[in-house]
């Protein structure tokens, strides 16, 4: 096979984020890095419930250093706030602000126009095979971390 996984993988990740970027409604610039978009997605996914900074790093596999950055980046930017919890006044909530709330879901319609675009002449079963293959590369993947 002439093929890598790694590599086409990676090629359509490329491709789809290139096409998706989130842009400030304030300035239409981009959000600079695609961790930040996820992270914004996340937060207005999980809205009303306490979301702490361990959280993301979990949900998106990266170290608290990387975390750090992004979330301080979002917050001067005004896509986050701080807030103490109600659980532990030891700990701070990260919260989307309404700016997020906009950007997020102006994001998730162009998500449905990305969608349709991506499976655009791929048959269901061959769709069905595509996932099947996924969920086992995953598996394999996360067999490997054991």
């Amino acid at each position: 096979m002439d093929k890598h996984i790694l590599l086409e993988e990676r090629r359509l990740h490329n491709l789809i984020f290139r096409n998706m970027r989130l842009c400030d409604a304030e300035n239409n610039q981009p959000l600079s890095y695609r961790l930040r978009g996820m992270i914004i997605g996340y937060l207005c996914e999980h809205d009303g419930e306490d979301v702490y900074q361990k959280d993301l790093e979990s949900e998106f596999f990266v170290r608290g250093s990387t975390m750090t950055e992004s979330l301080a980046q979002l917050e001067e930017d005004g896509y986050i706030e701080r807030r103490q919890a109600e659980r532990d006044r030891r700990l701070k909530c990260v919260v989307a602000t309404e700016k997020a709330k906009d950007i997020h879901a102006r994001f998730a319609e162009r998500v449905k126009e990305w969608e349709k675009r991506l499976v655009d002449g791929i048959d269901p079963e061959e769709l069905a095979i595509y996932f099947k293959v996924v969920d086992k590369l995953c598996s394999n993947m996360e067999a490997e971390k054991q």
